[in-house]
């Protein structure tokens, strides 16, 4: 039985919609496309909104946009950390409700990501989950290199649009599993950038 198992019980996964990445050029628009799909979000049927990162930067970016609206519904910026069974217990989830989970980053291995949806599993209700991404991302930026954006230019991306494709999250799949597989662990990380200096220093090197 898995870490995620023991702490909310093990279920199938019935209640998840899991839409493929966004992903923006830049890290402004990606910020912009997040906040407009919580927008969104928070004028449909969803009870509540949580804004995810795994990193203090990408938090912080999080929280102006959790501070800086009137929500219809509430809507918090959270460190993936603390989602656990108190913070799904504080929302007063039941299985008639849908939570959004909004994720504005990958985490540089697969299995921090993982853990994010397992979390989405257990909820005793339905869950829509998101993750946006830019090309300025570390995961992308590093590791997708030119193969990346020349896909999402043939896709006709621009500055204000995102592309979803699952093909990129593929790709972006791979990188996550080759940076697990040569990391020297998890070590706490003010950035995604900072923690791939810190836990797999020989991928970064130029």
């Amino acid at each position: 039985m898995g870490f995620f198992d023991a702490l909310f019980g093990s279920k199938k996964r019935t209640n998840v919609e899991v839409v493929p990445d966004h992903i923006w050029m830049t890290t402004d628009a990606k910020f912009a496309g997040l906040a407009k799909e919580a927008e969104e979000r928070s004028k449909s049927e969803t009870v509540a909104i949580l804004l995810v990162a795994h990193f203090p930067d990408v938090l912080e970016r999080l929280e102006d946009v959790a501070n800086k609206r009137d929500w219809s519904v509430p809507c918090r910026a959270v460190p993936a950390s603390n989602l656990d069974t108190d913070l799904a217990a504080s929302l007063k989830l039941d299985e008639s409700a849908i939570i959004d989970v909004i994720v504005g980053e990958r985490h540089p291995l697969p299995s921090v990501d993982d853990g994010l949806e397992a979390f989405a599993d257990h909820l005793p209700c339905r869950c829509r989950f998101s993750h946006h991404l830019s090309l300025d991302d570390p995961v992308l930026e590093i590791f997708g290199g030119e193969w990346v954006k020349n896909v999402l230019r043939q896709m006709g991306m621009t500055e204000d649009e995102a592309i979803e494709s699952q093909m990129v999250s593929r790709r972006i799949r791979q990188a996550q599993q080759k940076i697990e597989g040569r990391a020297y662990g998890n070590f706490d990380a003010e950035s995604a950038a900072h923690w791939l200096e810190k836990n797999c220093p020989e991928l970064t090197k130029k």
